[in-house]
């Protein structure tokens, strides 16, 4: 190739772009997100600590081993998308290399800035979020708008025209992807001028509780899997790395290899591998066995839950040696779960760490796919293997002052009824940075 006036490696930057390969390419695991609420969906907790179950990117996420790393994201609730363009900046900010937007159905349904105009203008705004964020070097991920219950027969005109627009211009637009979750989101017979959400997918008409999340969740994996290379997991894939290993995993019998001499307490009975406690709260009871680990890595924990009403929790936990955490460490649980055949009444199933400074401290949690117990929350009624990580938390200096460290993994019910689920591993890794 004839090197060309200002070149890059004899390549011109828009021919580079126009091939998808931008002179300043960032890591495409690492995303932020833009949008509305459910673009905020991704956290539960102002400050960005819990990744919830009622976002599809969580679930996307934990499908594909946690292949991506999520941090700071910026939605915000009931914004429309010229509300957002200011934050774009912010998310382009923060060196990720993949944006996730969210966003189009307020400006429609507030009819914004007309009734006639609205999916256009939306549009729009939209393009300017996906144009600058390639040209800043990353890839975008855009949802296709779905809408909403409560949108009229015009709005979902309006719909159709930004959805419209919306394939277009990632047609001809290089490290640009529209997902489209209708098909597994919303009743595809349901009406030629209306849309509803399937049955239990959303807990008010537009925004998904867990059992939404986690379909629309398996489709966005397979999009996200497509686009982002596979990068080394989060789970731990060998026994020789627990030991010798200058503090990088800190919970005693992380694969269960002792796998008996457990603690059953509170509603709970069968064996518990050697450092954890199994424990049903009031309104379930669970039985615990180990079985061989297939990979050959030591044990599974195989529990058999059943709950009798809302907001029970079966879990299995360890309280980390305090020992093993000193000030300044930065740390992330990891979890392998597979929920096994139809689980009922279940609300989410999710990974906790939590750092407890003792008397006259605080409380710290972090969380992996919680939702809560509340009306029209539910959770997945179908088999899968998740992959659940905690953001990183940073180790309060009394840790060892009368407080505690806890790592659990636990069942919250939505109301009576079963699941079954079997726990691979549980770890606490130390890291050398936050995200």
């Amino acid at each position: 190739m004839a090197r060309t006036s200002g070149a890059v490696g004899g390549a011109n930057p828009s021919s580079l772009a126009r091939l998808s390969v931008l002179p300043n390419r960032r890591l495409p695991h690492v995303v932020t997100a833009l949008g509305d609420s459910r673009a905020a969906a991704i956290y539960i907790d102002s400050g960005q600590r819990g990744y919830a179950a009622t976002s599809p990117v969580n679930w996307a996420n934990a499908l594909l081993g946690q292949r991506l790393v999520i941090g700071a994201c910026f939605g915000k609730s009931g914004d429309r998308t010229d509300q957002m363009l200011p934050r774009l900046s912010s998310a382009i900010g923060t060196g990720a290399g993949l944006l996730y937007i969210h966003a189009g159905l307020n400006d429609i349904a507030q009819n914004y800035p007309s009734a006639a105009t609205s999916g256009a203008t939306a549009f729009a705004n939209i393009r300017t979020m996906i144009d600058t964020a390639r040209a800043a070097g990353m890839i975008v991920v855009v949802e296709a708008e779905v809408g909403s219950n409560a949108l009229s027969a015009a709005q979902i005109g309006q719909v159709n025209d930004l959805n419209a627009m919306l394939f277009d211009h990632a047609e001809r637009a290089p490290g640009v992807h529209v997902h489209d979750a209708r098909l597994v989101a919303m009743q595809p017979a349901y009406s030629d001028s209306a849309v509803q959400f399937r049955a239990a997918h959303a807990y008010d008409g537009t925004h998904l509780n867990g059992r939404g999340a986690a379909y629309w969740g398996e489709s966005l994996a397979a999009l996200l899997g497509a686009i982002v290379p596979a990068r080394p997991g989060a789970a731990l894939n060998m026994r020789a790395a627990l030991s010798g290993n200058g503090r990088r995993q800190l919970v005693a019998n992380p694969l269960f290899v002792t796998a008996n001499g457990g603690t059953a307490a509170n509603g709970a009975s069968g064996t518990i591998p050697a450092g954890f406690v199994g424990s049903a709260g009031t309104g379930a009871s669970a039985t615990y066995a180990t079985q061989a680990d297939p990979d050959g890595l030591g044990n599974n924990v195989a529990i058999d839950a059943s709950f009798t009403a809302a907001n029970a929790q079966v879990r299995l936990h360890q309280d980390v040696a305090t020992a093993n955490l000193l000030p300044g460490d930065l740390v992330e649980g990891v979890a392998v779960v597979d929920i096994l055949g139809t689980p009922s009444g279940l609300a989410s199933l999710y990974l906790q760490f939590t750092q407890n400074t003792g008397a006259g401290g605080q409380s710290y949690d972090n969380f992996c796919l919680y939702a809560p117990a509340a009306a029209n929350y539910v959770g997945v009624d179908k088999a899968m293997r998740l992959t659940l990580r905690t953001r990183p938390h940073l180790i309060r200096a009394n840790v060892g002052s009368g407080g505690f460290a806890q790592l659990s993994v636990r069942a919250l019910s939505a109301g009576s009824g079963s699941c079954q689920f079997v726990v691979r591993q549980m770890a606490l890794k130390r890291r050398d940075s936050d995200y």
